[in-house]
């Protein structure tokens, strides 16, 4: 197996048990994309222990900062984080994705459309919308997504 494929049987094994698992890597791309929780260690000491988007949005320690600068957003911040929560009306018509989604895995999706695409919640109510425009937005952090 390649590294990929494990690591999508690692989540779908994790989604099966319901259990916690505590993995452990040197690889923080490895990490942003298996876990719900990281904790990141200086000298056997835990300096912080986080989501993936506040560990990468709000460093606790300067060490964290640098550790994590150059980690793009887009690969741990949701979609909700972005959205356009007002809904004007139902548009059964457009591109939907999950308010849960991570940006980088639907950005091209998004990208690809001219509009904005619907954002749903995890009963497919729709409960916004991303322009392209978001996207563009986070990935070169400019605007009002700019840190």
């Amino acid at each position: 197996l390649i590294r990929k494929e494990m690591q999508d049987e690692f989540l779908r094994l994790q989604g099966v048990l319901n259990k916690t698992i505590l993995f452990i890597t040197h690889d923080f791309d490895e990490a942003l994309r298996l876990a719900d929780r990281i904790a990141i260690m200086k000298d056997g000491l835990i300096e912080q222990l986080d989501t993936p988007a506040n560990i990468v949005l709000n460093p606790k320690t300067e060490y964290v900062r640098k550790f994590t600068e150059e980690v793009p957003r887009e690969k741990v911040l949701k979609i909700e984080a972005i959205m356009d929560k007002s809904v004007n009306e139902k548009d059964t018509n457009k591109i939907s994705v999950s308010k849960d989604a991570i940006i980088e895995t639907v950005a091209e999706k998004i990208l690809s459309q001219e509009n904005s695409v619907n954002v749903l919640d995890d009963n497919n109510n729709i409960v916004g919308s991303v322009k392209p425009s978001n996207i563009i937005q986070t990935v070169f952090r400019t605007g009002k997504e700019k840190s």
